[in-house]
């Protein structure tokens, strides 16, 4: 079988011909990010979170075939920008509801968004506890709907509702579906906005207003 030699970060690895960059990568004992890719059932390089630079260029490693003498990069200030980009395309359009996801639990949409700095996902996706001993679904006013991700739900665990501590998420429909979530367990809106007011003396009035608005 013909081999091709590929130079990934300066290492020089040889895979077979008819091999993606991103065997490549591993084979030289790199890695990128990989959201949509899954080995020998899917790679249409539908997310893009796993570009590489190849001679200059930006491309898919899961899909763009190696090379004889190709040069590729994994990491870069360039890189960072444009798969922070594509995972917060994708983040738009995907419904947030965490706290009801039964797949929260090593949800790789959460991996991702820490491992490039991405807010969007809340700290529900991350929540130790399940099913009905949800906090909110308590009746509790916890802020774990509307809070950044990134801090292992640590407050949780000691059956305390979440202060907030990473600070709010931006993102209008993630508040709009918390709101929701609020409204169907019945939170009293009033304790969601005190808790609002001590943990977050930032909080946008248009934010407010949304999670108010859906609360009783």
């Amino acid at each position: 079988m013909r081999v091709v030699k590929v130079y990934v970060n300066g290492v020089a690895v040889e895979v077979p011909e008819g091999a993606t960059v991103l065997n490549a990568i591993e084979k030289a004992g790199y890695s990128v990010p990989l959201l949509c890719y899954l080995d020998g059932l899917f790679n249409e390089a539908t997310c893009r979170v796993c570009v590489v630079l190849v001679n200059g260029r930006v491309v898919p490693a899961c899909r763009f075939p190696a090379s004889d003498g190709i040069k590729v990069t994994t990491e870069s200030d360039e890189l960072l920008r444009y798969r922070r980009t594509n995972l917060e395309l994708l983040l738009s359009t995907h419904r947030i509801e965490c706290w009801s996801c039964s797949r929260k639990s090593g949800c790789e949409l959460l991996a991702l968004s820490k491992q490039l700095g991405v807010e969007g996902i809340p700290v529900c996706a991350e929540c130790p506890l399940a099913g009905d001993s949800c906090l909110v679904a308590r009746g509790e006013p916890c802020l774990g709907p509307l809070t950044v991700a990134g801090c292992s739900a640590e407050c949780t665990r000691n059956g305390a509702p979440c202060t907030g501590c990473r600070g709010f998420i931006t993102r209008p429909e993630v508040w709009k579906s918390a709101a929701e979530f609020y409204r169907e367990h019945g939170v009293d809106g009033k304790k969601v906005e005190v808790a609002m007011r001590f943990f977050w003396a930032s909080v946008p009035d248009h934010l407010k207003k949304i999670a108010l608005g859906g609360a009783p």
